[in-house]
């Protein structure tokens, strides 16, 4: 059954009650026309109550996204920019072209600090977010009485003399659903064996993230700051406060004790809608044994960032040295699979 405006419907029913779909679901395809944005392809997902846009442009990212009228994903003083400003070299680069959005995919050859290595420079969280998709399908299906919405394509993270990395992303979800599955499929076209690194950007800003919000993590082994200036903020990692101006931002690696390798971290405001609200991620710890809590509380970059990994976010140059990254053999294909979604307290 689909379910629309706190009611299930029959496909008979909605059909008889509209002459499109388009009236109350569908997805819509469209380029922006002005600004930096201009020229970015983006396809809106009207799911019911849940709504979000992906941005074919870039990686096919998730942009803007609300739930119940209520958006969730944080989005930057950069704004939207196609990918004709972005400049690879450093850290100039990702800062300027930060949209933040739901996701924004990093790697697929660096992770974390910029560096320099053996002549190359590689910027902070890599470049594949400022990559176009090719090969793109949107599909809007039924399967008995449940509508499907569903967008596919490939990134190309190539480089002559250099890495041949395949991105395949699938985004679907369904009529009255609330959550979003985004499955990753990487494969090495290559005949060397390389390093592959990857991180979800999951951005999760206000009215879901405020003081009274609460981070919600399975079972913990143990948790440390990234950085010295850090530490202090380790007691009080799971909990929120009014934006400060001028504060640091704080970064902690979460190692959980999950045995069965599936974890779930919730970001929940109690007092949002009628019984709370929260925002979760699911996704399992051996495809991504890395998670990192970004906890940004200053005015403007007001935010919570949700971040599982295939390594640590020191860099490529430091996981090359401590041998802490992930590899990727010829033609080997990697899969990753994410589901982001929304709880409600009942």
């Amino acid at each position: 059954m689909a379910k629309l405006f706190e009611k299930e419907y029959t496909k008979q029913e909605l059909l008889k009650k509209t002459g499109n779909l388009s009236q109350v679901a569908g997805i819509k395809e469209y380029i922006f026309n002005s600004g930096r944005a201009k020229g970015v392809d983006a396809i809106d997902v009207n799911a019911g109550d849940l709504q979000f846009t992906v941005l074919k442009s870039r990686c096919l990212d998730v942009g803007q996204v609300s739930f119940k009228g209520h958006p969730f994903g944080y989005i930057s003083k950069s704004g939207l920019r196609a990918p004709q400003y972005f400049h690879e070299k450093k850290a100039i680069g990702y800062l300027d072209s930060f949209y933040g959005g739901l996701l924004t995919t990093c790697g697929l050859n660096n992770i974390g600090n910029d560096c320099t290595v053996d002549g190359r420079d590689y910027g902070v969280h890599g470049e594949i977010a400022n990559i176009p998709a090719e090969l793109v399908a949107v599909k809007e299906y039924w399967d008995k009485d449940e509508l499907f919405f569903e967008i596919s394509g490939i990134v190309r993270h190539s480089r002559f003399y250099a890495e041949d990395l395949v991105l395949e992303r699938k985004i679907s979800t369904s009529l009255g659903s609330n959550k979003i599955t985004i499955t990753d499929t990487i494969e090495n076209r290559d005949f060397n064996r390389i390093p592959m690194m990857l991180l979800y950007h999951i951005n999760l800003g206000f009215p879901f993230l405020d003081s009274q919000s609460k981070l919600i993590t399975p079972k913990l082994k143990n948790t440390r700051a990234r950085t010295p200036s850090a530490e202090k903020g380790i007691p009080t990692f799971n909990t929120f406060i009014e934006p400060v101006d001028g504060i640091e931002e704080e970064c902690f690696y979460h190692e959980f004790d999950t045995p069965d390798k599936q974890a779930k971290i919730t970001l929940f405001n109690p007092n949002l809608g009628e019984h709370g609200m929260g925002v979760y991620l699911k996704y399992s710890t051996e495809q991504l044994p890395v998670f990192i809590e970004w906890k940004m509380m200053r005015s403007r970059e007001y935010v919570c960032g949700f971040a599982p990994a295939t390594n640590f976010v020191e860099g490529r140059q430091t996981a090359l040295e401590t041998n802490q990254f992930s590899t990727i053999e010829p033609m080997e294909k990697k899969e990753f699979k994410l589901e982001i979604g929304i709880t409600e307290k009942r």
